[in-house]
């Protein structure tokens, strides 16, 4: 059940693949059940004298047995529920979840009926619990890929259901020293802290950095001001955070980063006393962080 083997992509990418013990005594039965084709492989130690199926192939000395085609579907980058993938949904909501976050991990497609099918059944993800919700978007957010999994999430409908503080950026503009909108800015900076490697509390920061903004959007002067979005940000951060049951250590953090992400920085301007403002009022524990935060966003 713990045994791992390398399998190189036509791309020469390598993935490691982990196996699972079964859960049924059945083997395809067992493979049936399972969310996507690229989980409904099997394994066994490759026999010389074992008369091999139509769906079973010898690869890295192993003998695959592999039903759904989830081998093809891994050189095509494709993430494919098995069977119909409605049933797959009704049998655990939290599928819906878990195709975004396979394809963020790894860089693949969703493919288009397993797509239509997420977007369609969106919704039973209210029947699945903060803390499962959660951690798929932990996963989600630590990721090489998070911007992928959220503009899915916010495609399929995922994004409002889950985190609707963030989703309110969707669309909204901001002034003229921006290009993207609130909720593309805000995706952007995570992508950049996870580019970089930064920390979960980093990412997560980046991430809600800025979601207050589209409820102090002001007009003036033929543009347009976020006075205190700051302030807001680091509220609705709170409230998104102990909604999905993040540990007060995690919780607390993020949310300062957020409240302080704002800091006046003009090298040429700011004097030593007002530096040392800033490192009183942030704490020299947090410093380090807070600038990366502000180099992500």
């Amino acid at each position: 059940p713990t045994s791992r083997v390398l399998h190189r992509l036509p791309d020469n990418t390598n993935l490691t693949i982990d196996f699972a013990a079964l859960r049924a005594d059945d083997l395809e039965a067992d493979l049936r059940a399972r969310d996507f084709t690229i989980n409904a492989i099997a394994a066994k130690p490759a026999n010389a004298n074992d008369d091999k199926k139509e769906n079973e192939v010898v690869l890295d000395g192993l003998s695959i047995v592999d039903p759904f085609g989830g081998l093809k579907d891994l050189n095509s980058k494709l993430i494919k529920a098995v069977g119909d993938p409605s049933e797959r949904f009704a049998e655990d909501a939290l599928r819906l979840m878990r195709a975004v976050r396979f394809a963020a991990q790894l860089d693949f497609d969703i493919e288009e009926k397993t797509m239509r099918d997420l977007t369609a059944y969106a919704t039973a993800l209210d029947s699945v619990s903060n803390e499962r919700i959660r951690d798929e978007i932990v996963k989600i957010v630590k990721s090489d890929n998070p911007e992928i999994g959220f503009n899915l999430m916010q495609q399929t409908g995922l994004l409002a259901l889950t985190l609707p503080e963030l989703a309110e950026g969707v669309g909204v503009g901001q002034n003229k020293h921006h290009t993207y909108t609130v909720f593309e800015h805000n995706v952007k900076s995570l992508q950049y802290a996870a580019k970089y490697k930064y920390s979960l509390p980093v990412r997560l920061a980046a991430l809600l950095h800025d979601v207050g903004k589209p409820r102090t959007k002001r007009p003036k002067d033929g543009d347009f001001t976020f006075y205190a979005h700051d302030v807001v940000s680091a509220r609705l951060a709170e409230k998104l955070l102990k909604r999905l049951k993040f540990s007060n250590k995690i919780t607390e953090k993020v949310v300062h980063l957020v409240r302080h992400h704002m800091f006046y920085y003009d090298v040429g301007k700011v004097t030593e006393t007002g530096a040392r403002r800033l490192l009183r009022r942030v704490g020299k524990e947090n410093f380090d962080d807070l600038i990366k935060v502000r180099i992500a966003e």
